[in-house]
């Protein structure tokens, strides 16, 4: 047998020595890479420590000694400093690694370029499309982290993380309350508390209040799909302010949906009571029966609502339900009439829906039902009456407590009687509910309610809603009064013109004699987007309340006294140049301070009061009061040091006079709702 010639077993060794030396090369490289990724994977952990700190503030303006959402800026903010920051890499010989860390800030605007009255775009900072009067602090605020490095060859690398910080302290809210070591802190944001009669606020026991935030919901009407927001409050009063602790905004919103089957989908979010405060406790996925939006061009959050709102047997079980019906998971129905309806029994099956959603974590979740409990009308005038809102604060107290402790209801507030002239006056609904409650929940409170302590208060999800503007509305007797149910529309201003979009409640007295008005609302969801009942139950355990006697008698009053409200708009001249001028507080330059503007009506039967609401709403000044038989007329004073000013009324026929006094073309025959105006104009 032939063997191999030296040739040949030195070119095999030489093949061999090259794949040898190239798997060396490659594995030297794969070495190299897998620590370069590890140092990059640090990069991006130390570049989202600093973001995430950012956002760890607890109070919005810049104070010593607090962590503050002002405070961020370039490389400042936070309680982690901007440099060099030391790594131990887990090497055998513990080597350390040097990362560099640093940050820019850009602060961004939610602004109205269009001019239509509402917030369109975000501008940032230096922008020339932003308002020369900017908020105290920015809508917010988008940050840019960078760790730079050098990986083992010397090369220089970064790493880029981008966020935005909001301006919501992390603090004690129900969305936070478990979320972070610093939930408990109480940050400093002042609240101002609305006043009686459309916000009524409810002390807590605990030296706390809640109220919501608004006289009425938002509405907002989609098509046939009502989308009914509002928030509460609770707030503490302090001696020289009111600090806001905790906000709860809710959604509601009636869909058409469709029947789709077994799947997966999640159960009612809820509240609890956890170490004596209410937190929420997050809904799960389940397989149960779901269900689809039914046709385009509904809310995006009906597709939630379709596919999650639904019991079964399991769910009941477990105290994880939306509502029950008999102590048997709800049904669903397609409305045919006026309270009849179709029940959706079989996948395909059309059925109308209402939802409840909760802002939780950033995010509206799908939350256990509204239960209306008891609902009370009164003219809109009762309860400026100090005695008459203590009364129906007790009562409402009461209600909730027997609601609680499975007692019996008080009786309705006395005194709301009416006595009037023919006329047009406007009433008032509003409703209590009581959220759903777990049996170591009720026990709690009913324990405190025992004990005749008024913490019970605190630890009860309870709310008082103005249901004015979303409750069925009727008279018993047509003949004597009418009350006004007109389709529930958008309101443009839910926080000055509440009324005066469309119309709910309003009694128009029109001969001698006596009856009764009623409104009613259905028992859950459906109440609050006035929608109409969705199931047989909904209609059953909904609430009525007939016992408002009005008597008309046209010798009651031979004298009629009507409002008198009109927009104030305020202008500025700086060095030629004219702009809005900014008139609430929050806001410093070119501040102008209307409240202290004098009214003087002559002659002098009524009293005029100047209201600036915060935001962008239009300043205006409100009369009450005034006599059908005053002819008279109305002066106005106010300065601005360095500038002269320029009084203008603009008449509901257009025309404009430059003058300081505001006389009736007529006497009043009804309330007139910004028909007038002034013009104020301060010229430096």
């Amino acid at each position: 047998m032939r063997g191999f010639t030296l040739i040949e077993v030195i070119v095999v060794a030489f093949i061999v020595m090259l794949g040898v030396t190239g798997y060396v090369t490659l594995q030297s490289e794969y070495v190299r890479t897998d620590s370069t990724l590890n140092l990059r994977t640090i990069a991006t952990e130390l570049a989202q420590e600093k973001l995430d700190d950012l956002r760890q503030f607890n109070a919005l303006e810049s104070n010593p000694g607090d962590i503050a959402y002002n405070d961020i800026d370039d490389n400042v903010g936070g309680s982690i400093a901007a440099g060099a920051v030391d790594v131990a890499i887990k090497t055998g010989d513990g080597q350390t690694h040097q990362f560099t860390r640093s940050w820019a800030v850009t602060e961004q605007y939610f602004v109205d370029t269009d001019a239509d009255g509402a917030p369109d775009t975000w501008l940032d900072e230096g922008d020339a499309g932003l308002p020369a009067a900017l908020p105290a602090y920015a809508s917010q605020k988008m940050v840019e982290v960078t760790v730079s490095f050098q990986d083992n060859t010397g090369a220089a690398k970064q790493v880029d993380v981008s966020g935005s910080v909001a301006p919501i302290p992390v603090g004690r809210s129900f969305q936070a309350t478990n979320e972070s070591d610093n939930a408990k802190a109480q940050p400093q944001v002042v609240y101002n508390p609305g006043r009686a009669p459309d916000v009524i606020a409810y002390d807590l026991g605990n030296g706390e209040n809640i109220e919501t935030s608004k006289p009425v919901p938002d509405i907002d009407k989609q098509g046939d799909n009502n989308v009914v927001q509002f928030e509460t409050i609770r707030y503490i009063e302090l001696i020289d302010r009111t600090d806001k602790l905790e906000q709860e905004e809710f959604l509601t919103v009636n869909c058409e949906c469709v029947l789709a089957g077994t799947g997966e989908g999640y159960t009612a979010s809820v509240t609890m009571l956890d170490d004596e405060e209410l937190v929420v406790k997050p809904g799960e996925v389940v397989t149960k029966m779901t269900g689809r939006v039914d046709g385009v061009g509904q809310p995006a959050l009906c597709e939630e609502c379709c596919r999650d709102h639904h019991d079964n047997l399991d769910t009941v079980a477990s105290g994880s339900y939306y509502r029950t019906e008999g102590g048997l998971p709800h049904g669903h129905y397609k409305r045919t009439g006026e309270n009849t309806f179709v029940p959706a029994t079989s996948v395909g099956s059309k059925y109308d829906e209402v939802c409840r959603f909760k802002r939780v974590n950033g995010y509206f979740a799908l939350y256990t039902d509204w239960q209306l409990v008891d609902i009370v009308q009164f003219d809109d005038q009762f309860l400026f009456d100090d005695a008459a809102l203590a009364a129906y604060i007790n009562y409402s107290e009461n209600v909730v407590a027997a609601e609680v402790t499975g007692g019996s209801k008080p009786i309705r507030p006395e005194g709301r009687d009416m006595t009037v002239a023919p006329g047009g006056y406007q009433l008032i609904s509003r409703g209590i509910y009581v959220d759903r409650l777990t049996s170591d929940h009720r026990d709690a409170i009913r324990a405190k309610i025992a004990a005749g302590d008024s913490d019970w208060k605190a630890i009860t999800p309870f709310y008082d809603i103005n249901l004015t503007l979303l409750s069925d509305w009727s008279s018993k007797d047509t003949n004597i009064v009418t009350v006004t149910q007109e389709p529930i529309q958008t309101i443009v201003d839910p926080v000055n013109d509440f009324y005066g979009t469309y119309s709910r409640g309003r009694l128009e007295a029109l001969r001698d004699g006596i009856t009764n008005t009623r409104v009613f609302s259905t028992a859950f969801n459906s109440g609050i987007t006035g929608t109409g009942a969705i199931s047989p139950v909904d209609v059953s355990a909904g609430v009525l309340d007939d016992t408002l006697v009005v008597t008309v008698d046209s010798k009651a009053g031979t004298e009629k006294f009507f409002g008198l409200i009109a927009d104030i708009n305020c202008l500025i001249t700086t060095a030629g140049v004219t702009e809005s001028c900014e008139t609430n507080n929050d806001l410093r330059a070119n501040f102008v301070d209307l409240a202290s503007m004098d009214i003087l009506p002559s002659p002098e039967q009524f009293s005029c009061l100047v209201n600036v609401p915060k935001g962008k709403s239009t300043p205006f000044f409100s009369c009450e009061n005034v006599s059908e038989n005053w002819n008279g007329y109305m002066e106005f004073t106010i300065n601005k040091p360095g500038f002269t000013t320029v009084y203008k009324i603009q008449y509901p026929d257009g025309r404009v006079e430059e003058m300081n006094i505001l006389r009736l073309d007529s006497r009043l025959v009804a309330t007139s709702n910004r028909e007038y105006s002034l013009i104020l104009e301060f010229i430096e």
